[in-house]
């Protein structure tokens, strides 16, 4: 009897874990009617309450910032609340906690260098548990489709094929 030879450890394939996209720091919400009277701005009162408000409670992590759609917010209150984020948190957005982990994912992918993908057999791995990782795959499916040879998913051993370049 010959050898037993791993042919998917020999092969060619480069698989792309999705789950290596998300980043597990704590993420936290801030709500903006926090610093309003009543669900209504003033402008005196909003700036104080932006000034005495403990910001530390946002090192090392990343923040959403919501707002109730019914409050009228004026736009220089969203450049103010950004500023003060901007010297405490790891990164921020305005919307939910899905806005938050788009932008992340999108950081994380633009700073891939996607030309060593260039005529390769490329697998995304399947069965991620990080949350929305559908987003992950349209954003990964849209840069590998001009580049690679062939586009599957799932493992290795178990693939789904995508597409294949017919050159």
């Amino acid at each position: 009897m010959g050898e037993i030879v791993n042919r998917v450890k020999n092969s060619s394939l480069i698989t792309i874990d999705v789950s290596d996209f998300y980043d597990d720091r704590e993420r936290i919400n801030l709500e903006i009617s926090d610093f309003l009277d009543n669900g209504i701005l003033i402008e005196k009162h909003f700036r104080e309450k932006l000034k005495d408000y403990d910001w530390s409670k946002f090192n090392n992590k990343y923040v959403h910032v919501s707002s109730d759609d019914e409050q009228i917010i004026p736009s220089w209150a969203f450049i103010l609340i950004s500023f003060y984020l901007s010297s405490c948190c790891l990164n921020h957005v305005y919307g939910d906690l899905k806005n938050l982990d788009e932008k992340l994912y999108l950081e994380k992918i633009d700073s891939i260098d996607f030309s060593m993908y260039k005529n390769k057999k490329v697998i995304v791995k399947g069965c991620s548990d990080i949350p929305n990782f559908e987003f992950v795959y349209f954003e990964l499916t849209k840069r590998l489709t001009p580049l690679v040879f062939s586009l599957m998913y799932g493992e290795p051993c178990s693939t789904v094929p995508i597409f294949k370049n017919k050159k």
